[in-house]
């Protein structure tokens, strides 16, 4: 919403100050946030380099080109800055078509770095600490005004990204409480108030790109990795993706790691192994809510096929685990749901 209004300020009797209010003389309803603009000769680019048969590629070379690897991890993050496609039933039931992600692993593996790199490239972007953020600051607060002795909601973190991407670090050092505060923002979108007499509910269409560390500090290749999730399934299964980060401590990675952050502080051209495939970040950053604003791919018949034997053989799968270690974390509907949001992504289809 766009509301047009006067500042205006209210004498109080018997007061030397008043407070202020806005008069409001219009409201305009808008349809996405934009705050990345683009000319007519950009939008020309962007559709030409849509039909690029390489775009897949230069795009995930182009997310934190500073850090070393994490192939994998770029291109679920390429995949979350452009957005899959929100569809809304007959019914009036909406579908998220925002990408979740959880980073896990070793500290020092660059975690916070690619929550950060989100943070600058994502048109609308919020970055907290789950130390730091309560409940009431990641969803949304009700306060007193003292001035009027009214009751006013404020938003969170999550309603402060709507349309955007929330990045929350140090995710598993959120008190469980708060953690279960955020199920219904990260799947329903929404986030319901029922505090101090007032009853309503915000939106929260935004993506959760969340890092956080094992139990044990680092990840012990000798145990499953549900033994090492201080996470409920609850809040798991509600991520589209999660990564293992893994430090791995050989001779040879050790060497290229080196040269490369050797390389980033010196300045060189080429410190950057695809630098001559990369998309410059401004015009990634336009790219991307270009994108997001005008496309909403959808499914071939052939896709759905696929998707469906995948989806019936990964649940096989689970169910025979499962029999056999109790620490099984379970396949749902929800991990189809994430497929297609990934298959739908906005850039393959302009």
């Amino acid at each position: 919403m766009r509301v047009t209004g006067i500042m205006m300020v209210q004498d109080m009797q018997q007061q030397e100050l008043g407070y202020g209010y806005i008069y409001v003389t219009g409201i305009q309803k808008i349809k996405e946030r934009l705050s990345v603009q683009y000319t007519q000769q950009e939008e020309e680019l962007f559709k030409k380099l849509s039909k690029d048969n390489r775009i897949y590629d230069k795009i995930f070379k182009s997310i934190a080109p500073g850090i070393y690897g994490s192939e994998d991890i770029k291109k679920a993050i390429g995949c979350m800055l452009f957005g899959g496609t929100r569809k809304r039933l007959p019914d009036g039931t909406n579908l998220r078509g925002d990408i979740n992600i959880l980073l896990i692993g070793d500290p020092s593996t660059a975690k916070s770095q690619f929550l950060k790199f989100v943070e600058q490239t994502a048109a609308i972007a919020v970055y907290t600490s789950g130390k730091g953020s309560s409940a009431a600051g990641l969803t949304a607060s009700v306060n007193k005004d003292p001035a009027t002795g009214e009751f006013q909601i404020e938003g969170g973190a999550m309603v402060l990204a709507d349309g955007g991407i929330v990045c929350i670090d140090e995710f598993d050092k959120m008190d469980p409480a708060d953690r279960v505060a955020i199920h219904e923002a990260m799947e329903q979108q929404t986030i319901s108030v029922a505090k101090a007499g007032i009853t309503t509910r915000l939106n929260s269409k935004t993506s959760v790109l969340a890092a956080a560390n094992p139990i044990f500090g680092r990840y012990d290749d000798t145990k499953d990795i549900s033994e090492q999730l201080e996470l409920q399934t609850t809040i798991l299964s509600r991520f589209d993706c999660i990564f293992v980060v893994r430090d791995v401590n050989t001779r040879e990675n050790n060497e290229r790691i080196a040269n490369h952050v050797l390389d980033l502080h010196q300045g060189k051209p080429g410190s950057t192994k695809h630098q001559d495939t990369e998309f410059p970040f401004e015009l990634l950053k336009k790219y991307i809510s270009f994108a997001r604003n005008h496309y909403s791919p959808r499914l071939s018949l052939e896709a759905c096929e696929k998707l469906s034997n995948l989806y019936v053989a990964d649940r096989q799968k689970s169910k025979e685990h499962s029999s056999k270690s109790k620490h099984s974390i379970p396949i749902t509907v929800r991990q189809l749901e994430a497929i297609i949001r990934l298959a739908e992504v906005s850039w393959l289809d302009m």
